[in-house]
């Protein structure tokens, strides 16, 4: 089988004509008469001729990449970030080049790495659990790398972010549970560098302040984004004297996890102690 690969030589080649006007009927320069051009792409079809479009980027100092760096694909929030960048970049004829840290700050420092080899031309990042790699970061602003962080950011650094308002939604989730007519409601917190952590705990802490309910501090615990991290809040949580009869949690991993590690002890949610991400 061969593995020859048609270029715009053999097309000049079978139809007789020069190379540089092959690659101007190719390119759509007006040089060329439209006769002649749809004899090159006709030629080009049957020769089954794709561009070398990394070549054709070199030449224009451009990759038409973006770099994405996410901490996880175990929850369904990133994989569907990752969706819709991606729906985005294909229609303006961008291709994305996805990173996964796992919640480590060395391995998105060598995402990071990785990407600028590549000559990505703009990075999409959520940061880990650590937040260590502010200075990286910015570097990379300093040498005006188009940067945009997203959920996960690093609030002392001034750069585009794509965030939610995590205290008011925090907020809302802890007032429904407050109307629900639970009063010693618990929070399982994330990594307390986080600024979602932070922001997610003052809205609990701004809900019980508007409902004038007394906010109990060891019921309030720092234990991670990740869903293997519930059981030692619930064992915690179970442990009390006086136990909670609510679980507010820093996302739906953590959640899910408080969930199953509570049917694991024989309770039922809502009913015995009911849980919100």
């Amino acid at each position: 089988m061969s593995l020859h690969k048609t270029t715009i030589k053999d097309i000049a080649k079978e139809l007789g004509i020069s190379v540089a006007t092959v690659s101007r009927a190719l390119t759509g320069s007006h040089e060329v008469q439209e006769e002649t051009r749809e004899m090159v792409l006709r030629k080009a079809k049957e020769l089954n001729y794709r561009p070398n479009i990394q070549a054709r980027n070199l030449l224009k100092n451009r990759t038409n990449i973006i770099g994405v760096i996410v901490p996880e694909f175990v929850s369904f929030f990133f994989p569907e970030i990752i969706i819709g960048i991606q729906e985005v970049a294909n229609r303006e004829d961008y291709q994305v080049l996805i990173c996964q840290s796992n919640e480590t700050s060395d391995l998105e420092r060598k995402n990071i790495e990785m990407l600028e080899s590549s000559r990505v031309e703009g990075i999409i990042v959520s940061v880990t659990k650590e937040s260590k790699n502010e200075p990286v970061f910015e570097r990379l602003l300093n040498e005006q790398m188009p940067l945009v962080f997203i959920n996960r950011v690093l609030p002392d650094l001034i750069a585009d972010k794509v965030i939610i308002d995590d205290r008011k939604w925090a907020f809302k989730a802890v007032e429904h549970l407050i109307k629900c007519g639970y009063r010693r409601i618990a929070h399982l917190g994330g990594n307390e560098k986080l600024a979602v952590s932070a922001n997610r705990l003052q809205g609990y802490l701004d809900a019980h302040r508007h409902y004038g309910l007394e906010v109990h501090p060891n019921l309030i615990m720092n234990l991670g984004v990740q869903q293997e991290r519930a059981s030692l809040g619930v064992n915690y949580l179970l442990s009390l004297k006086v136990k909670p009869d609510a679980v507010f949690c820093v996302n739906d991993p953590v959640a899910v996890g408080c969930m199953l590690e509570l049917k694991k002890r024989g309770l039922k949610v809502p009913e015995d102690i009911a849980v919100v991400g």
